[in-house]
């Protein structure tokens, strides 16, 4: 009733004693012996770190994976407890064995190689994604800047087209002064050039429509005026010091 016993009791695990295990030239036993006993196990804390868990799994192993008269070669230990539940860097070793820095580094610098490494994976799975989402957040910031002035250049010229007094001309000039200027201190990526020469056409526009609504020249206009002088009557002329040869007469 060997093998009864272990269903209803699976603390228990039946054993054989094979036939003339004990001295094959005797024969003894005479025929195989089955036996009823009880597994040790080795219990420990659930904080217990885990690579003092695979320390005691690997001296286990070495001290019971010799054969015996119960059990074959590597048989012991076993990840299986009807009782306990295996911890999980238990069954991690009797899946996959020591680690590799196990196998190659000591304790105390196992575990400081195991969290740099868990840091770097950490470091590389944001970093990744990062960096692949940053020039795509730089573009839109700078077009979000771009936008805003046309937005404020667009304004000002819904402003020129109303009736404006002195006052109001001054502010707008002002203000178009001031996209300019803030536009010429900003710095762009290459692929943004076209935009920005765009723009400063756009404020060039503006600034001669405010200018024909003015009445002023601006400075293309200017350019295009000649110089002349202030007309001149003879007696401002007899009268005005004349050079002749270095000497004033």
């Amino acid at each position: 009733m060997a093998e009864a016993f272990t269903r209803v009791m699976p603390s228990l695990v039946r054993l054989d004693l094979p036939e003339g295990v004990i001295d094959i030239a005797e024969n003894i036993p005479a025929y195989d012996v089955p036996l009823l006993a009880t597994t040790m196990s080795v219990q420990v804390r659930s904080d217990l770190h885990p690579e003092i868990v695979s320390l005691l799994l690997q001296t286990m192993r070495e001290i019971h994976r010799a054969p015996g008269i119960f059990q074959r070669a590597g048989q012991f230990p076993m990840p299986t407890d009807p009782d306990f539940p295996v911890a999980a860097a238990a069954v991690h070793f009797y899946k996959n064995g020591p680690s590799f820095l196990q196998r190659h580094l000591p304790l105390w610098l196992t575990v400081h190689a195991q969290r740099a490494i868990a840091v770097l994976v950490t470091a590389i799975a944001i970093g990744l994604p990062l960096f692949r989402f940053l020039p795509a957040a730089y573009e839109w910031h700078i077009r979000r800047r771009l936008l805003y002035w046309y937005s404020q250049l667009k304004t000002l010229e819904v402003s020129i087209e109303g009736d404006q007094g002195s006052k109001d001309q001054a502010a707008t000039q002002a203000a178009v002064d001031k996209i300019e200027e803030a536009l010429s201190h900003t710095r762009f990526p290459l692929g943004f050039a076209n935009q920005v020469y765009d723009l400063r056409g756009h404020i060039d526009v503006v600034r001669r429509r405010l200018a024909a609504q003015t009445g002023a020249p601006n400075n293309q206009e200017m350019e295009k005026v000649p110089l002349r002088a202030s007309a001149l009557s003879d007696a401002d002329l007899r009268n005005r010091p004349h050079q002749v040869g270095g000497t004033v007469a």
